[in-house]
């Protein structure tokens, strides 16, 4: 019969003074005592078991693991487990160790099939120590009610969007403790209203202005204006101009774009297959909210010129030996968000554009391309194009040109002229 693993892990730490102890989950302590006590220094034992904070060979550092554990064990029994002093622990008692790398929890939602990616992780975490534990560390998990979580989000200058995922991290940090058998019930917190205002969407003769089919014409337009750098050549205008025809055409996100590989673009299928993207930090990975479970790959017909505008881009993008096969780059990886954000603007100048009082950034090409294919696909094809579960999210894309949209709606005329019929 094999071995059950050891209550305990202890290692030595790189700066060799001291060991390192893990307490594994068969020691028989709570998992949340178990998470306290993960590569923690021995120097850190209890006043109790000074003796044992500084072993210099490993079997001392066993013994002193194996002290811990009954020290521990002997707390428990004499009423400071969690459930007999549940109403005790603090918020940052109980949070302090949440959204790290080894955290318990991450792994138990792991392997419940609930997998979140390193980004979203860190943001928690970003919001546990920048906001909730040094408001409402100190304080008991009963005293946490929605109206001072409220009103300190109120005095935060941050959009409503944030307001909302700081209150998910308590949220998450609450049903932990809930499980844990702290507090009984989690406190109802009302989501603040997202006011973020929609894209708005490019017209047909605008398109025609920011994408014409003739090379130098493309360059000029997505060429950087006069009084700013000059450019040595039309390459990089021309990759630019492609990104977004592409872009605008497919309907991508902008971490979609700029991930786009070579293996991706199928030329005898008329179509891209869309399966990474590049995430906050620069890496490329899977695409938003995504899992390895489920990866949210979609594929999507483009047009003929589009394709046309890509092939010509694709023989002569240049090597990118750090990500071979990478479509767009710059300085030899991926293009920054914020660059091609600059990039858009000055396409829009040059081709004599106005911007005022709309809201036109790199995201508005989606917009566009969800509103001007809705009339064109069945809702099925253009959700599955553009990757959207919901017909919600779909109709939330929606902004339309309502003059273009008439022209669209000339097909089902007959139909309407049935109106007055017998």
């Amino acid at each position: 019969m094999p071995k059950s693993p050891k209550p305990f892990i202890v290692a030595k730490r790189t700066d060799a003074k001291t060991f390192r102890l893990t307490i594994n989950f068969t020691s028989g302590l709570p998992e949340r005592v178990c998470t306290e006590w993960r590569r923690r220094s021995f120097l850190e034992f209890p006043e109790e078991l000074s003796p044992y904070r500084s072993p210099r060979i490993k079997s001392a550092a066993e013994a002193g693991a194996v002290a811990l554990i009954a020290y521990l064990k002997k707390k428990q029994s004499e009423g400071s487990t969690r459930r007999i002093r549940a109403e005790d622990i603090t918020v940052g008692e109980f949070a302090k160790n949440m959204f790290t790398k080894d955290a318990a929890h991450l792994a138990r939602w792991a392997a419940k099939g609930r997998s979140i990616k390193p980004q979203t992780i860190a943001q928690h975490r970003r919001h546990l120590t920048g906001y909730l534990l040094p408001k409402f560390g100190h304080l008991r998990f009963a005293e946490i009610t929605p109206t001072p979580v409220e009103d300190f989000l109120l005095d935060q200058k941050l959009s409503n969007s944030c307001w909302n995922t700081i209150l998910y991290t308590l949220q998450l940090v609450m049903r932990e403790a809930k499980r844990e058998g702290i507090i009984e019930f989690i406190p109802e917190f009302e989501s603040f209203k997202r006011n973020g205002r929609r894209q708005d969407t490019l017209s047909g003769k605008e398109l025609s202005a920011l994408f014409p089919y003739n090379e130098q014409e493309l360059i000029r337009i997505w060429t950087r204006p006069e009084g700013k750098r000059k450019e040595r050549d039309g390459n990089l205008a021309l990759m630019f101009g492609t990104l977004f025809c592409v872009t605008v055409s497919a309907g991508l996100r902008s971490g979609e774009i700029r991930a786009l590989h070579r293996e991706q673009v199928s030329m005898t299928n008329s179509g891209l297959v869309i399966d990474r993207a590049i995430d906050d930090q620069g890496q490329i990975g899977l695409l938003k909210k995504a899992t390895e479970e489920d990866p949210l790959s979609r594929a999507v017909i483009i047009p003929e010129i589009t394709l046309r505008i890509l092939a010509r881009w694709l023989e002569r993008a240049p090597e990118c030996p750090g990500y071979p096969g990478l479509v767009f780059s710059y300085h030899g990886k991926p293009i920054a968000n914020y660059y091609i954000l600059d990039r858009f603007r000055y396409g829009f100048q040059n081709a004599g554009i106005n911007c005022e009082n709309r809201r036109l950034t790199v995201h508005c090409l989606r917009y566009t391309y969800n509103t001007r294919m809705r009339t064109l696909l069945s809702e099925q094809v253009l959700r599955e194009f553009v990757g959207h579960r919901s017909v919600a999210m779909t109709d939330h894309y929606d902004n339309p040109i309502l003059a273009e949209r008439l022209v669209a709606y000339q097909n089902v005329r007959p139909s309407v002229e049935q109106f007055w019929g017998e």
